[in-house]
């Protein structure tokens, strides 16, 4: 790929984000940086190829600077990359001079998870006091003056591996609840020694560790640290982080602002019920006092937005981390004029996050490259034997199919029943707090366009239509719809007890724009995205909502840990007229009333009142055209929830893979998504 041109247009619209800038003795090609996040790509805790290929595609995607999976400095805290093995320099050597040959710097991470993170052998977590971290639950191991000296030697093995592995620079994470914010925080810290006690001892261990680190890679190496205000009660406020910042700016070279721990885990990756820049309420304030070059991030997702952050001031260098594993070409896009095809990041952190925290790995919902960029990336789709491709069904899979087909080399027509794409996510436009996830309409609209795909929307096709439009290929990808026999999985047997189908209804009824009486009580049996939407939009138009789950929590299905996304979520539907009953089976429903108890106590059922009932109950597929099909004489795919309703980045992957399938050699992925569910 040629080399990112910025038009005239884009420079002068971003005059600060395409301004070169020097960090130390590092040339940056404009203010746009990959913070660091763990991938999970890593294999035995060494750079492999998939990382590198991950990073390889941001750098030619226009980052001026990407930071690899944070690094390994001591056993008692494991990480992605075990910088405490000489091992690892060589596949270091291998991606930064990979990253380096497409324009771009590459940075890494130090860090100990303190109270965070188990041992590798098992034991406690090492941390400044014997205080439990709210995540992990564990009682810490204080540490003593041999434990820090070890940890103070790990850091300073672990910056040199990095440095003789051609990393451009590094940075201690001191923030996010990890083993310095342990020791940083009066409500963590509660030692009486000398790391204890008043601020200037608080602040002893991560100054030992920095002037050590400093020691062993000179003084012209970028060292910098991460910091992170909280917001939880007597933890490090915004000024406890400025006043941190201000004792270390003769050890660092740079300060990276982050927002929140696991006493706040909400902060760290806000989903769409936070603004995008929200941490820059906090962080701006601290960065506009700061003598040193800044980093700040918090779901930055357009260049606009890293514009006006960059012009409020203070600020060097802003974060794109979820944006660029949605689009690795977002910046090259802008520069180059072809904004509209950048595919939106939607912040619903199920398969970045998510897929960290369930599976392991990063991923995408709305990527299927993202994490697979060796088998699954743009510039391996290709075919030896152009074919007329059909793809029914214009939401996610759909589009995907159809997008992925007409980079292959395909023709390919689109026919959708609604008058517009996106299937499922057109509810989102009805979603008090998730409105962006529509985005993605606009993009697939754009994308298609520029491929020049034949869509026809209004079009309902039958098995007759396909034999007179006699295409070469057939990907069916028509969906599911919601069930409206109020299943439950606990009560699979049949319905609740005088339950009519014509009296309740469903999440797309409600989001479509159905009215409803004061009372509305919900059944819910997918605990995600969809009931939040349903809920949400009831008790802000006033409504009185009572919801009943088979589940613990509220959207406890969500693959991110609960308190990221669930928690704060809560508190939007707690903020009116809402109840919450948690793990319950509706037993009967009539005239009105709905009763319903614990499976546990079956006997001890209770009732409530309702002038509307909404059951989600999960969505069902038609297969019947794709069974038609298959007796075709053209090859047939299915993708999406039509092969059963499941989540949105299987959507959107079985849509690339329809198309990869048709050729020779293609091999079936070994892949795990998330929760069942529909592609909402």
């Amino acid at each position: 790929m040629p080399a990112m041109q910025v038009t005239a247009e884009a420079a002068l619209r971003y005059p600060l984000t395409f301004e070169p800038y020097r960090l130390k003795n590092v040339e940056l090609r404009n203010r746009v940086v990959r913070t660091s996040m763990g991938s999970g790509l890593p294999a035995g805790g060494l750079v492999n190829d998939a990382l590198t290929a991950f990073h390889v595609a941001r750098a030619r995607g226009g980052v001026a600077l990407t930071y690899i999976d944070p690094a390994q400095t001591h056993w008692s805290s494991p990480s992605f990359i075990d910088n405490t093995r000489p091992e690892v320099v060589d596949g270091m050597r291998r991606l930064t001079a990979a990253v380096h040959a497409e324009g771009a710097r590459v940075f890494q991470q130090l860090m100990h998870g303190g109270p965070t993170n188990i041992p590798q052998d098992g034991s406690a977590p090492w941390a400044a006091s014997a205080v439990p971290d709210p995540g992990l639950g564990m009682v810490s191991r204080p540490m003593t003056q041999w434990m820090i000296e070890e940890v103070v030697a790990g850091f300073v093995t672990a910056a040199r591996h990095a440095a003789e592995g051609g990393i451009d620079g590094i940075e201690v994470h001191a923030g996010h609840g990890y083993l310095f914010s342990s020791f940083l925080s009066p409500a963590t810290n509660h030692r009486t020694d000398a790391y204890g006690g008043p601020f200037e001892n608080r602040v002893r261990f991560l100054r030992e560790v920095l002037a050590a680190t400093r020691a062993a890679v000179g003084p012209d190496y970028p060292l910098g640290v991460r910091l992170s205000a909280d917001a939880a009660e007597h933890q490090t406020s915004g000024a406890d982080i400025a006043r941190i910042a201000a004792t270390l700016e003769r050890l660092v070279d740079f300060v990276s602002l982050s927002l929140g721990s696991h006493y706040g885990r909400d902060l760290l990756m806000g989903g769409l019920h936070e603004p995008p820049g929200y941490q820059l309420e906090v962080n701006g304030i601290i960065a506009r006092g700061i003598p040193l070059p800044t980093i700040v991030t918090g779901r930055f997702a357009a260049i606009d937005q890293v514009e006006k952050a960059l012009a409020a001031g203070g600020i060097d260098l802003v974060g794109m981390v979820r944006a660029t594993i949605a689009d690795p070409d977002l910046v090259r896009k802008t520069a180059e004029g072809h904004a509209r095809l950048i595919r939106p990041c939607i912040a619903c952190n199920q398969a970045c996050a998510g897929g960290l925290n369930t599976r392991g790995r990063v991923t995408c919902t709305v990527n299927p490259s993202a994490g697979r960029e060796i088998t699954t990336g743009d510039d391996s789709l290709g075919t030896a034997r152009p074919r007329r491709v059909l793809v029914i069904g214009g939401g996610p899979s759909g589009v995907e199919a159809a997008r992925a087909g007409a980079l292959a080399g395909h023709t390919v027509t689109l026919a959708e029943a609604a008058d517009c794409l996106g299937g499922q996510l057109r509810f989102a436009r009805s979603s008090p707090h998730r409105r962006e996830v529509a985005g993605l309409i606009d993009y697939f609209d754009a994308v298609l366009d520029d491929l020049s795909v034949d869509v026809r929307t209004g079009v309902t096709v039958t098995a007759e239509q396909v034999r007179e439009l006699a295409p070469d290929a057939v990907v069916v990808a028509t969906g599911s719809a919601p069930r409206r026999d109020c299943f439950q999985t606990l009560r699979p047997w049949g319905p609740p007890d005088g339950f009519d189908p014509a009296g309740a209804r469903t999440s797309w009824d409600i989001l479509a724009g159905a009215q409803t009486g004061g009372t509305v009580v919900i059944l819910d049996e997918v605990g995600h995205y969809e009931t939040l939407d349903v809920a949400q939009l009831l008790v802000e138009q006033g409504r009185r909502v009572r919801l009943i789950s088979r589940f613990s929590l509220i959207a406890a299905a969500l693959e991110m840990r609960w308190d990221m996304i669930g928690a704060p979520n809560a508190r939007l539907l707690y903020a009116g007229d809402f109840a919450f009953y948690p793990r319950r089976v509706v037993t009967s429903v009539s005239d009105g009333v709905v009763t319903f108890a614990r499976p546990e106590a079956p006997e001890q059922t209770e009732a409530l009142g309702y002038d509307d009932l909404v059951t989600i109950s999960g969505n069902v597929p038609d297969p019947s055209l794709y069974e038609q099909l298959r007796e075709g004489p053209w090859e047939v795919r299915a993708a999406g929830d039509v092969l059963g309703p499941r989540m949105l980045e299987a959507a959107t992957f079985e849509g690339n893979q329809a198309i990869r399938s048709l050729e020779p050699g293609w091999v079936r992925p070994t892949v795990r998504f998330g929760q069942s569910g529909s592609a909402m």
